[in-house]
């Protein structure tokens, strides 16, 4: 069970004790990523998480780096659309001075000049190494095509452009707006008690003269950003062509998202899903096709994303198209509706053998949605689905006009709005 602590200055702690096990994982999240982000500085949340590795005022990158693995732990972070995390996974013996490393590079970065020119280059390559992987392209398009100019439908790492004109102002002013308390979640798994984080956050973040700063600007949660048909295309000569098709959904931490999960399994979640079955088994038309909702805080999408021969787009889609009227007109069955039950079930709970997806799970939730993550609430939530709210959502997603769509590969002449419901 979960154990929440809240402190005056608005920072949360969120606890997953793990007595079995012999690790610990502490996170920092905050509650800041590329949809609070202009065109002009779009691609400053991730390169401000690169920058908090490159020097404090009291160690050089190097030194953090030899800090962490001296301990024999594994740092690292990552950066979202709407949150940045920054975590540690440890022993449990050197729990407490992992986070107080961590806390002194998240509170005392100095964004050297040296380094702010080193990294640019890296974030570059980045890009690069992006923008040649086609799957990663076709995700990127389709956000554009679902959100448009909104900051949803912007990548992460933001462009070129952006990253050669970032400097060591931009990562510390952006900190000093976005890294506030009240935007902030400790989030802990492992064999650690209540007491030592408890502890650990108030010797190591609410001493600080930043824990008392002002709150952060809330963000603000637009709700319906989709509002058009339309298709995203980058045409170049790979061997494969990448389709994403995106129908508007639901947003992160909507009481219907689990049915949706359920839904998702069975249409393209698995081995055993409907459009796996159909369009790679039966037809032989591709190696991999899936389901993959995507959803933020106030908005989101149901995704099928499938890789292909360019010459087969048109019957990929219309088999997938098929399979979505089908599903329709059928609904679930009751063997499916029972299998994927039962796969959410076990990916939940496999999920739980992990510390740092426990860490990540509990964080996220309580960044985004301010509520503790449990898992017991979670299966008793997959138990619940029926298959008539299976077939509500469905008819809800699947049969309303708007749907988006994104193409990478060699040039065609399909139109996926063709195919449409």
């Amino acid at each position: 069970m979960a154990e929440l602590i809240r402190y005056d200055n608005g920072l949360r702690l969120i606890l997953e004790r793990l007595p079995s096990v012999r690790s610990a994982v502490t996170g920092i999240w905050v509650g800041a990523g590329s949809c609070d982000e202009s065109d002009g500085d779009n691609g400053i949340s991730h390169f401000t998480e690169h920058m908090m590795f490159k020097g404090t005022d009291k160690l050089s990158a190097f030194e953090i780096a030899e800090s962490f693995e001296r301990l024999g732990a594994n740092i690292n972070a990552f950066t979202g659309k709407e949150c940045t995390c920054y975590y540690v996974k440890s022993i449990d013996e050197h729990a407490e001075k992992c986070f107080g490393l961590l806390a002194h590079i998240f509170f005392d970065s100095t964004f050297p000049d040296a380094e702010i020119v080193r990294e640019r280059k890296v974030v570059e390559e980045e890009i690069n190494m992006v923008e040649d992987a086609p799957e990663e392209i076709c995700y990127d398009l389709l956000a554009k095509s679902l959100y448009g100019a909104h900051p949803l439908g912007k990548t992460i790492l933001g462009p070129k452009e952006n990253v050669r004109r970032f400097t060591g102002m931009d990562a510390a002013s952006y900190t000093a707006k976005k890294y506030r308390p009240d935007n902030m979640v400790v989030a802990v798994a492992g064999n650690v008690t209540a007491a030592q984080a408890d502890g650990f956050v108030k010797k190591y973040i609410l001493t600080r003269e930043a824990a008392d700063c002002a709150p952060a600007a809330k963000r603000k949660k637009i709700k319906n950003v989709f509002k058009r048909t339309h298709t995203e295309r980058i045409s170049d000569n790979f061997e494969q062509a990448n389709i994403g098709i995106g129908f508007p959904s639901l947003g992160f931490n909507d009481p219907q998202s689990t049915v949706q999960g359920v839904l998702s399994t069975v249409l393209g979640g698995s081995m055993s899903s409907r459009l796996f079955q159909r369009v790679r088994e039966e037809l032989g038309l591709c190696y991999s096709i899936y389901t993959a909702p995507s959803a933020y805080t106030a908005n989101g999408s149901f995704n099928i994303l499938v890789n292909i021969s360019a010459r087969n787009t048109a019957q990929t889609l219309d088999a997938i198209f098929c399979e979505l009227k089908r599903f329709l007109k059928e609904g679930v069955t009751p063997d499916e509706l029972a299998r994927a039950k039962n796969q959410l079930k076990s990916a939940c709970i496999f999920a739980q053998e992990s510390v740092q997806t426990v860490m990540s799970s509990s964080g996220k939730l309580l960044t985004l949605a301010d509520e503790p993550y449990e898992i017991d609430k979670k299966l008793r939530e997959i138990d619940a689905v029926t298959a008539d709210a299976i077939t509500a959502l469905a008819n809800g997603l699947f049969t309303k006009k708007e749907i988006a769509s994104a193409y990478v590969g060699k040039a065609h002449g399909v139109n996926v709005e063709k195919f449409a419901l």
